[in-house]
């Protein structure tokens, strides 16, 4: 029965033994190469999970926060926050025993046929139509919203924060040639709190680790158990 509690807490004991072992080598290793670095407590688990993801030291230069961005985000993962993302494939990603921590629902509306009409009708793209509709719908405040694919997706989410929209936290880590560095540099004179991958590199497999990363810190009170980092 304490292994059950235990496991519905915290979505680290969710793995066998083997595996948390593995992971927990991984992250000793990433730790161990990335060497000294200007994270914070919080900050660094995040960075950490997105090296391991896609074992691409570069992001240790090219990951930012502002000011209390996880704190921010852990704040609303604990309160059930929804999770908005622009790409299926985030969707995907996302363990649903780790959403299910604390109830946080993930929505994604690039193909929800009210959004396809709309982007036909404007000519514009799904990824603008799918931000616009969720701004009329109320679904922006108070959100967790991951962009992994597309920069129009992030300027047009920009836009509407001029306009009003207060997401909880924006993960800003799109990845391509056309609208990627305008979109970021946008995103990073807002008025939310935000996480961004400077560049042209991004992607949804990034923006599933930061998130993961953010559920197992909101499981653990806000606290990186993780042996690697206590022993780094």
């Amino acid at each position: 029965m304490d292994d059950l509690i235990k496991a519905q807490k915290n979505p680290a004991h969710q793995m066998t033994e083997k595996g948390r072992a593995i992971e927990e080598e991984s992250f000793r290793i990433v730790d161990q190469e990335a060497g000294p670095h200007g994270f914070s407590p919080l900050e660094w688990p995040v960075v950490r999970r997105m090296i391991h993801a896609t074992a691409d030291f570069e992001y240790k230069a090219l990951t930012r926060f502002s000011q209390g961005a996880v704190e921010a985000g852990l704040k609303a993962i604990q309160a059930g926050a929804r999770i908005l993302v622009d790409a299926r494939m985030i969707a995907c990603g996302l363990n649903p025993e780790r959403l299910r921590l604390f109830g946080n629902e993930v929505v994604e509306l690039l193909a929800h046929p009210e959004v396809v009409a709309r982007a036909k009708a404007t000519g514009g793209t799904r990824a603008e139509a799918a931000v616009a509709y969720a701004w009329e719908k109320g679904l922006l405040d108070g959100a967790i919203v991951g962009v992994g694919n597309a920069p129009t997706f992030l300027l047009a989410l920009v836009e509407a924060i001029r306009q009003g929209a207060r997401p909880a936290l924006v993960l800003g880590m799109p990845v391509g040639f056309v609208n990627v560095l305008e979109a970021k540099r946008a995103l990073m004179e807002a008025p939310v709190p935000w996480i961004v991958t400077e560049g042209r590199k991004g992607g949804s497999t990034l923006v599933v680790a930061a998130l993961h990363a953010l559920i197992r810190l909101a499981a653990d009170g806000g606290v990186d158990t993780s042996r690697a980092y206590r022993e780094g």
